[in-house]
């Protein structure tokens, strides 16, 4: 795909906060008739800009009060040791997020927890289990300041 223009940019800035907003007003909203505004928002989902649309759960309204930052180190960066490390994050429900990183830190994962209770026993029995874990350091997160990302697309 080309470089995105201005009215792509627009497409995507008003998608990414109304992802359920109907062609016809987002055409109108970029002043576009409805035609070229499918064909483009289709562009970008098939060079893959747009991944796909889902549902902006707040955690917090189905029982998840604890938000944590998990600072992850491995004692073996081999590749085996790195791919063992990333199956076995995925498989633990409570990590929404998993980010290799460089500096000290090797993972950052975001945690997700019902209480303090309830994280504890995450740490203990899922996090301190994963392949070659030797330190973890956590970050609980309170009030998100930018909610909805200020990223603009031109």
């Amino acid at each position: 795909m080309e470089k995105i223009d201005r009215v792509d940019g627009k497409i995507l800035e008003i998608l990414q906060k109304e992802g359920r907003i109907t062609n016809a007003e987002l055409a109108e909203r970029v002043n576009l008739s409805p035609t070229p505004c499918l064909k483009r928002v289709r562009k970008l989902e098939a060079a893959g800009i747009i991944r796909g649309y889902k549902a902006d759960i707040d955690p917090e309204k189905v029982g998840y009060n604890i938000n944590g930052i998990v600072l992850m180190r491995i004692g073996d960066t081999s590749r085996e040791a790195v791919l063992a490390f990333g199956d076995a994050v995925q498989e633990i429900s409570s990590v929404t997020e998993c980010h290799m990183t460089t500096g000290r830190t090797d993972y950052i994962a975001r945690v997700y927890a019902k209480d303090f209770h309830d994280y504890e026993s995450i740490v203990k029995d899922k996090l301190a289990r994963l392949p070659h874990i030797v330190s973890m350091e956590t970050l609980f997160l309170f009030s998100n300041v930018v909610p909805n990302g200020n990223l603009k697309y031109t």
